[in-house]
């Protein structure tokens, strides 16, 4: 996927400031025309800062921007939890997207998550699906 990746520079709104994204081209659609979807945006700058409703570059819940992000494999670092995916069972580092979710690089889950704190300065993370 990264070799038909086009990175540009591009201003976000609700940032304001310019940030990096990955252009990769639509798939093409079988038919008599052979339409192509359109190019599916991937913000490398997606962060805390993304808190709004609707991404002002891609025009869809910023979650779903930070999904596109951890599919891609363009973020090698991320901050991540230590938990029970819903998906695949596996305990593994799932990549936060943000404070409500977060994604599993083994099956592709995206996971509600919340650290639970306990009266003896211990805590646990617990995963579920929406």
């Amino acid at each position: 996927m990264k070799d038909k990746l086009e990175i540009r520079t591009t201003y976000c709104t609700h940032c304001t400031k310019d940030v990096q994204v990955a252009v990769s081209p639509g798939t093409p659609r079988n038919g008599q025309a052979n339409l192509q979807e359109s190019d599916e945006v991937i913000c490398l700058d997606f962060g805390d800062a993304c808190d709004g409703a609707i991404c002002p570059l891609s025009q869809i819940r910023p979650i779903v921007m930070g999904v596109r992000l951890a599919r891609s494999g363009l973020r090698e670092e991320w901050t991540t939890v230590r938990a029970q995916c819903e998906g695949c069972g596996q305990i593994n580092e799932l990549k936060i997207l943000d404070r409500e979710h977060a994604f599993c690089p083994l099956c592709g889950t995206t996971n509600t998550w919340m650290v639970l704190k306990f009266d003896d300065d211990g805590k646990v993370a617990v995963t579920g699906r929406k």
